[in-house]
């Protein structure tokens, strides 16, 4: 509430300073209509009410001249600058004062350059006390949020058509396909895996500079920095300079991609069915997941069996050792899969199917860390069985004894 009246003030007042000067002949009308009628509907004397007496146009005449004799009240900038502060408080019977001080500056005609800017310093204030309520109606008068529907019963359906007129709503991959096709056949791209590669270079930009940018840059970089521990320039003084290098390599390089020119593609070139398209780029082991859906009755596409999923990776492509794969071999059972060298992971202990696919991520890390200690295991198990063989050899025991007791006496006669 305090905000809409805040609003409504700085308004009005802006339309009225906007507005001409009032005729001075208007004021002094006021006071002289408005005493027949508080006559008129006042209960002690009813006959005067029928008969009013009129006033003579000479009293008339004199009352604008005095009224318009008397001069207005001016109000400083600092005077109402402490009566907005006070209702800025909380005191709300600070209003009409207020807008009495408004209209006395506007009737004094002296401040019609500084209203504008005292109104645009208090409009950007904020308040401290706004309760959302009052946020929530007066952001409702500003902005209209609601749209009309017929039928509210059928807003599921109407918000169901909305979202099926976009394009790339339930994208699956059918849709995937048909739009690789439009693209290849409006010669968008030629090629997935040329996309792949360009995103490949993209991310590793530094491998596309020329050999002797990037020989002439480590150069340098290697030379401030003996110059720096020589102490012959400061730190600050070193990266300015390289800095001022990488802009001259930049425009060197530059030139040298001008000199050479745009790459030139051979439209007759045949495109390699080699490939494989649905290789995924980068290095590592390829993750192939498995997962269902069942459309439920009504409407309602969750199902129990939709949380289901399964992860396959082929265990050679993870790069274990022998006995690494042998202990992931003890560790996962049944899931591994020997025809096929293949480790499975199902997990359907969540409701939402994309924690179960970080589920069957997090066992597959744990499943190789703990795999990863076959290496230490084994050294552990060497050392022990050497020990055994030993232990079990008189004559070696007895080397042992008479050495371990030579070692002592020596200590304690150097002692």
């Amino acid at each position: 509430m305090k905000r809409l009246l805040l609003r409504n003030v700085a308004f009005y007042t802006h339309n009225i300073l906007k507005s001409p000067k009032p005729c001075p002949s208007l004021a002094p009308l006021a006071p002289s209509t408005t005493l027949p009628r508080l006559r008129f509907y006042s209960s002690e004397n009813d006959s005067s009410g029928e008969n009013p007496t009129p006033a003579p146009e000479t009293s008339l005449a004199t009352s604008q001249n005095k009224d318009s004799s008397v001069a207005v009240e001016d109000v400083s900038n600092k005077d109402l600058k402490t009566r907005i502060e006070k209702y800025f408080k909380g005191d709300e019977e600070a209003l009409p004062s207020i807008l009495e001080a408004i209209l006395q500056r506007k009737l004094a005609g002296k401040h019609e350059d500084t209203d504008d800017e005292l109104m645009e310093e208090l409009r950007m204030k904020p308040l401290d006390d706004v309760k959302d309520k009052e946020f929530e109606s007066d952001f409702e008068e500003m902005h209209e949020t609601d749209e009309e529907i017929d039928d509210l019963y059928n807003a599921r359906d109407i918000v169901m058509k909305r979202m099926v007129k976009d394009e790339f709503f339930n994208m699956d991959d059918q849709k995937w396909e048909g739009l690789v096709k439009e693209a290849i056949d409006h010669q968008i791209m030629k090629d997935t895996k040329e996309c792949e590669e360009i995103l490949e270079d993209m991310l590793k930009w530094d491998n596309l500079l020329p050999d002797e940018i990037k020989k002439k840059v480590e150069e340098r970089f290697n030379e401030l920095g003996d110059m720096c521990e020589r102490g012959e320039i400061e730190a600050e003084e070193a990266y300015d300079l390289f800095k001022k290098f990488e802009d001259e390599m930049v425009t060197e390089c530059k030139n040298i991609m001008e000199a050479e020119g745009p790459p030139k593609f051979d439209e007759t070139d045949v495109p390699d069915m080699k490939k494989d398209l649905d290789d995924p780029p980068g290095e590592g082991p390829i993750l192939r997941w498995q997962t269902r859906v069942v459309f439920a009755p009504g409407g309602d596409a969750w199902h129990p069996k939709n949380r289901k999923v399964k992860l396959s990776v082929t265990v050679k492509e993870l790069g274990l050792s022998k006995h690494q794969f042998c202990r992931l071999r003890e560790l996962v059972g049944k899931r591994y899969h020997p025809g096929k060298d293949e480790l499975t992971i199902t997990s359907e202990r969540f409701e939402h199917r994309e924690e179960n696919r970080k589920d069957c991520l997090r066992t597959l890390y744990s499943l190789i860390e703990e795999a990863g200690k076959a290496k230490k295991l084994v050294e552990n198990a060497r050392t022990s069985y050497v020990k055994e063989r030993l232990r079990a050899n008189p004559a070696f025991m007895e080397r042992l004894r008479v050495k371990t007791m030579r070692t002592r006496e020596s200590f304690t006669a150097s002692a």
